[in-house]
């Protein structure tokens, strides 16, 4: 199945990518933002968010939110989205001989919301972000948290979906100045997926997105400051397990040990057979909801080893985390091992490949950050070139104490909590 793309910088500055996929019966439409949380002031910290929610609320052309639904569900399924800390993303799966027609709703959206029923998508926004806060309003994202010492001196560390305060106080006039500043053509990456010819979804991106706003590319505040670690950030809560977090900040996706740590976290956690999950699931039944992620970005990133375990166990899990990053450093993948996880790697790509969002992950998307990403074969000679002793090199720095924070929230006793903090102190005195 061959796949064949083309980009282009438009007029207005918007950066357009066409991915033909010929066999397709189906076709997509993306859109990506320069925006997020590492894009936003203090005072502002959520509201990427909240506009990602108000930009469904009625257009030009759809004036009411129950309008612009029906029209995306009239040519295939709903518009989503979704904010990260670094862009936001805009979708419509559709019929292909409706692509043009989503287009020019994904753009219509985009450039002239009229941001109706603001209290309405306020009260939603507060429910989901009720997750984020025990009832006195504390916070207790184990995820913010742990950014946040990370990354202490960027907004890259704020929560993406901000403070209570700040949800209660957004107003129309900040929705506007917001849209303003970031959504503008030269801030954003188009992509269309579908069967017709490359001219053809040329034609489309053209055609729809080609009358937006010029506005401004944003660039983000690279980290600076040191972690300082190891930190450990232990927060009660009255819940039934604790979530408990290990997080190292590592270089980001440009750095050549990149694809060395995205080979790390497949011998830690990608299938049943993988590290982590024979230690801890199969040989000490220590939790069921484990994880390893590298969080990346082009500047910086954060390799995490978490897991849902119950208060009694969370000493446990700190000590075999340690030792399971010990044993990357120590004894890492060769062989037999070595051969797997680059396979899991290839698989990977080969396997986004095979679908619209896939292929957007790869060839769109990327395009925030890079002029020129690289292809997925450059992506997997690059894994396939990562030998025995470049993982020892990544692990070992991930090891490093003055980069590394401890998160827990949960029913953690003091005795547990002494005993994390004091395995903490141990690895750093070890240094």
């Amino acid at each position: 199945m061959n796949v064949t793309t083309a980009c282009e910088t438009l007029p207005n500055g918007l950066t357009t990518v066409a991915i033909r996929r010929p066999w397709a019966r189906t076709a997509m439409v993306c859109v990506d933002v320069r925006v997020g949380a590492r894009y936003e002031a203090p005072e502002d910290a959520g509201l990427s968010h909240f506009l990602e929610h108000m930009v469904f609320q009625g257009c030009a052309d759809h004036p009411t939110p129950d309008a612009v639904n029906e029209a995306s569900e009239r040519l295939g399924s709903a518009i989503d989205a979704s904010t990260s800390r670094a862009h936001t993303h805009f979708e419509h799966h559709v019929a292909v001989d409706r692509l043009p027609d989503s287009a020019r709703l994904l753009a219509s959206v985009l450039t002239d919301p009229a941001f109706m029923s603001i209290e309405t998508e306020r009260g939603i926004i507060l429910e989901e972000a009720l997750d984020e806060f025990d009832e006195s309003g504390k916070r207790i994202d184990a995820d913010t948290l742990s950014r946040r010492h990370l990354w202490p001196d960027v907004p890259l560390g704020q929560s993406i979906i901000g403070e209570l305060a700040h949800i209660k106080r957004f107003d129309l006039d900040d929705l506007r100045r917001h849209h303003r500043a970031f959504y503008g053509a030269a801030n954003m990456v188009a992509t269309v997926v579908g069967p017709q010819p490359l001219d053809a979804l040329r034609d489309i991106a053209r055609a729809a997105f080609g009358g937006l706003p010029r506005g401004e590319r944003r660039t983000p505040q690279s980290p600076a400051a040191p972690v300082r670690g190891p930190i450990v950030d232990l927060v009660r809560d009255h819940r039934s397990q604790c979530d408990a977090r290990l997080v190292v900040r590592t270089p980001g996706r440009r750095d050549p040990q990149a694809p060395a740590l995205m080979l790390l976290r497949i011998a830690l956690d990608d299938g049943l057979a993988s590290r982590m999950h024979r230690r801890l699931g199969a040989e000490l039944g220590l939790a069921y909801d484990q994880w390893a992620m590298w969080e990346d970005y082009p500047d910086t990133g954060a390799f995490e080893v978490g897991a849902q375990v119950s208060p009694g166990k969370v000493r446990t899990f700190y000590d075999e985390v340690i030792g399971l990053l010990e044993g990357l450093a120590e004894d890492p993948p060769a062989g037999d091992e070595l051969e797997r996880i680059r396979f899991r790697a290839r698989w990977a790509i080969q396997s986004a490949l095979e679908s619209a969002e896939g292929l957007v992950a790869l060839y769109g998307t990327p395009r925030l950050w890079w002029d020129d990403p690289p292809t997925p074969a450059t992506l997997m000679a690059r894994l396939e070139a990562v030998d025995t002793e470049a993982l020892r090199a990544a692990a070992r720095g991930l090891l490093d104490p003055t980069e590394m924070v401890a998160c827990c929230v949960g029913p953690l006793d003091r005795t547990s909590r002494r005993a994390v903090r004091a395995r903490l102190k141990q690895l750093g005195d070890d240094e």
